[in-house]
């Protein structure tokens, strides 16, 4: 290791320092934005994407994040730190890992959070690019993937690094790809699950087993019957309701119709596994998000039992140019905090955490037939509920973006203020309730009880906005409410 030649020099805690001491320009041009969210996480400038080790400790949620803070000058990776204990109100802190070692130098990439007998144990992937020849493809040379664990009594202060697995720990039928693990405990023993890319570039997600969270070793391999996509990027596993489900992000996958809109998807699984075995079954995949900007999500249980999701507000393959809000030196942003329940159906279903609620003002409730119409401001909650089934209607949100229903086809529209993107859209039976966060260039739509879940950014004027339903047979309720942090 010693002698390879790395893509980006090691940034310490003091280099980091000193670079942020002298960045109060960019903070500023980024904090005057009028694009920035509201109630939404983002960085204080640079560049956000996956969340990370997500945990609540002590009564405080710590959401960590993949974070380049001086992109694009300096790409270096770390882990940004945010703490809150109400999901309404947000204390930034500095970066909790930083890319100072030999098995990171590339940046401490993906990863997740257990907690035992009052430690974290934070598990992530190292990155290492070498550059000392040419002809790396940084698919089978060229490329480290290190799993490596960090330890904390209070989320803050982190103990030495220790390196776990290097890509020779793996199977060796797999590609130089394999990251972002995630741990649980099942019946007295300790699992980790990593995206996996094999060398015929088929996605898998592999799982080792350990009875001291620190010594691993391999067991087996989820992998759907026929090849789906050539790599699943951050893998989660979860429990809830007595059913259990794989959460991937499957790279590669050609759409078909309304499905799989998006190179890089983002679903789940359901799952059936013994983890005192090796076989298992996986059901049918399943999108969790039909809008525009929705990846790599994780999931954590806070201290009240809950299972919660936060995601990455984009996508790899995001067609348009690092959003508009990179004039003013910042990019990308999390979904709110959702809660995750099974629905009679037995699909894993979404909504936004009950805490959101606390910001809602002057709220509006009212029953309708066929259409209703507001004055709106760029952040407001609307609560729609159809009482009889609609064959058509149309429901426009803000400035331009319509939610459609029509032949049997749910589809939103943001041709005026996508940034050159245009529609996405999923086949339904009925539509009977939905549930619209509005933020200042964000819109997040969950349908049927968050069985399906639209989210995209916007961008829009801000100014003369509306909520109009209209439709020729339709009668229900309705609640709007201005939220206010």
């Amino acid at each position: 290791m010693a002698s390879m030649t790395l893509k980006k020099k090691p940034m310490t805690k003091e280099g980091f320092r000193k670079k942020w001491a002298d960045s109060h320009s960019q903070l500023e041009l980024a904090s005057s934005d009028p694009l920035r969210l509201k109630y939404h996480l983002q960085p204080p400038m640079g560049w956000l994407n996956d969340p990370n080790g997500l945990c609540q400790k002590d009564g405080i949620y710590h959401i960590y994040h993949q974070f380049v803070p001086f992109y694009p000058d300096l790409c270096s990776v770390f882990w940004g730190h945010v703490t809150t204990k109400d999901f309404i109100h947000y204390e930034y802190h500095e970066p909790a890992l930083y890319p100072d070692s030999e098995w990171d130098a590339n940046g401490p990439y993906s990863g997740s959070t257990f907690q035992k007998d009052g430690l974290m144990y934070v598990y992530y992937t190292g990155n290492i690019r070498r550059t000392d020849r040419p002809d790396y493809d940084y698919i089978t040379g060229g490329r480290e993937q290190n799993t490596v664990l960090v330890t904390s009594e209070d989320g803050f202060h982190f103990n030495e690094k220790q390196l776990l697995m290097t890509n020779k720990d793996y199977p060796s039928d797999l590609s130089l790809h394999v990251r972002d693990p995630q741990v649980f405990a099942e019946n007295d023993r300790f699992y980790m699950i990593q995206g996996a890319r094999d060398l015929n570039a088929h996605g898998s997600a592999i799982v080792f087993e350990s009875g001291n969270l620190t010594d691993w070793t391999y067991k087996l391999r989820f992998k759907s019957d026929k090849p789906f996509g050539y790599m699943w990027e951050c893998p989660n596993y979860l429990k809830l309701d007595g059913r259990q489900f794989l959460i991937a992000c499957p790279q590669g996958i050609p759409s078909d119709g309304l499905n799989f809109a998006s190179e890089n998807q983002c679903g789940y699984f359901p799952l059936n596994w013994d983890s005192k075995r090796t076989d298992y079954e996986l059901g049918d995949f399943r999108q969790l998000d039909r809008g525009f900007d929705f990846y790599a999500p994780q999931v954590f249980q806070d201290e009240s039992g809950r299972w919660l999701l936060f995601g990455w507000m984009s996508t790899p393959d995001a067609d348009y140019d690092c959003e508009q809000t990179m004039a003013h030196g910042w990019t990308h942003a999390m979904t709110v905090p959702r809660e995750l329940y099974v629905n009679n159906e037995g699909a894993l279903c979404q909504r936004p955490a009950a805490e959101l609620q606390k910001m809602r003002r002057s709220g509006d409730c009212r029953d309708f037939k066929n259409r209703f119409r507001y004055d709106a401001s760029a952040c407001f909650e609307l609560k729609v509920r159809l009482e009889q089934d609609a064959e058509e209607w149309e429901l426009l949100l803000r400035e331009s973006a319509v939610l459609r229903y029509k032949d049997g086809i749910l589809s939103l529209d943001i041709g005026g203020c996508g940034s050159g993107r245009a529609v996405r859209g999923v086949r339904l039976d009925s539509v009977h309730d939905l549930q619209v966060l509005s933020d200042t260039s964000s819109l997040e739509i969950f349908v049927n009880g968050g069985a399906e879940v639209f989210t995209t950014r916007i961008f829009d004027s801000m100014s003369g906005l509306k909520v109009k339903f209209a439709s020729d047979h339709a009668a229900g309720s309705m609640e709007y409410y201005e939220l206010t942090v």
